[in-house]
């Protein structure tokens, strides 16, 4: 259902008044939200968990541990197909790299800290 043009007016001035008000928090909410990609995936998926069951269930009391191994391996493939439905927007862009990570402020914080004791002595 699509708003109206003065709903989505308000809807636009209460992001700004929010965004204004308490950025850190209006930046929070905006990166937070999970979209669904593709729920006919996530019906295979759970399929698929189900029958890994059954088939450990089956390699367990028929002494196979084949079926079992394979059944184990349904379950964790279909575990992580349903996972992999879900996702964050802007997450595959946002990627950091491990020496990119944000470790500036707190070192600058422990150096500024260092500096003061030096000199209170």
């Amino acid at each position: 259902m699509a708003l109206s043009e003065h709903e989505q007016q308000l809807l636009e001035q209460m992001e700004r008044a929010l965004a204004t008000e308490d950025p850190r928090f209006a930046s929070a909410l905006s990166g937070k939200i999970i979209e669904r990609v593709a729920p006919k995936n996530l019906g295979l998926a759970v399929m698929a968990i189900f029958f890994g069951i059954a088939a450990l269930i089956a390699g367990v009391a028929l002494s196979q541990p084949a079926i079992g191994i394979v059944g184990f391996l349904v379950i964790v493939g279909g575990i992580a197909s349903a996972l992999s439905t879900f996702r964050t927007p802007g997450t595959q862009s946002k990627k950091l790299s491990p020496s990119k990570a944000p470790r500036a402020p707190f070192m600058q914080g422990l150096e500024e800290r260092w500096d003061r004791r030096q000199d209170n002595s």
